[in-house]
């Protein structure tokens, strides 16, 4: 399971840093098409969409990204990753408190897309912005989960959230805090960030990260799965290795866009 899981992440690793970097733009692109489109089926195996809703939820999401692989202006961006950031800081930490259960097709549907949509625009505004400033972010919350992961299984006492995710733990938390603070301190001595108020940054990002985590966990719970799929050896599904990402890029992207409340960070 272990060798699996290892084998699995270096190779997610070097395919996402080839698309990045050996074939930017278009190839980039599609290759995040691909993954969100594997998501968004993965969400409607989850949550049980009957055989025409999953149907038409896949043809409407296929529309979608082609929409926006080729009519999205920078100002339908900002409003889409706007609302995507009040969802996550406003709605769904209420799902969260009050177990709130998507059972209409409307609800459910609205929601995949609101997981997997500014996703994409997220990553494909980060590479056009600085492909540096996505792979920060990205190195980021990949040092948070692992870091968490590490100080929970060797620390971890206080669960998080006992009833949505049992293995996380408060020690946990702490530990991703610490460490994303030291890889924002050295990313500044090393002149790659700017300035130390990226350390609130990328905290903020780690938090709703935890949160997309959170998020996906109590869907899975609803669920009564383990996994929202199998496609990757040792981790799951897709969804299961993207849930930090949904819920921290949208704003983390947005603070990029605008320098005027941490200033110009990378």
């Amino acid at each position: 399971m272990l060798i699996s899981r290892i084998f699995s992440a270096f190779f997610m690793l070097l395919v996402f840093l080839s698309a990045m970097f050996l074939f930017s733009g278009r190839f980039f692109s599609f290759f995040i098409y691909i993954v969100a489109m594997l998501a968004i089926y993965e969400w409607s195996k989850l949550l049980y969409f009957k055989s025409y809703e999953k149907k038409i939820f896949l043809l409407l999401s296929f529309i979608l990204i082609y929409l926006i692989d080729n009519y999205l202006s920078t100002s339908i961006t900002k409003i889409i990753l706007i609302g995507a950031s009040i969802f996550w800081i406003v709605i769904a930490p209420l799902f969260l408190i009050f177990k709130i259960s998507l059972k209409s097709f409307f609800t459910k549907t609205t929601i995949g897309w609101i997981l997997v949509i500014p996703l994409i625009i997220s990553l494909i505004s980060l590479m056009q912005l600085s492909p540096l400033a996505a792979l920060l972010i990205l190195i980021a919350i990949w040092l948070a989960d692992s870091s968490a992961y590490f100080f929970g299984k060797y620390f971890g006492r206080t669960k998080l959230v006992p009833s949505i995710s049992p293995g996380k733990t408060w020690e946990g938390f702490i530990g991703a805090l610490f460490v994303v603070s030291l890889f924002s301190v050295a990313m500044v001595y090393f002149k790659f960030i700017n300035s130390y108020t990226s350390i609130l940054f990328f905290n903020l990002i780690l938090v709703l990260s935890v949160e997309g985590d959170l998020f996906e966990s109590y869907i899975k719970r609803m669920a009564n799965v383990k996994d929202s799929g199998n496609l990757i050896p040792g981790h799951g599904g897709v969804l299961d290795r993207i849930d930090s990402l949904c819920s921290s890029l949208p704003l983390a992207t947005l603070i990029l866009y605008s320098t005027s409340f941490f200033g110009k960070i990378i």
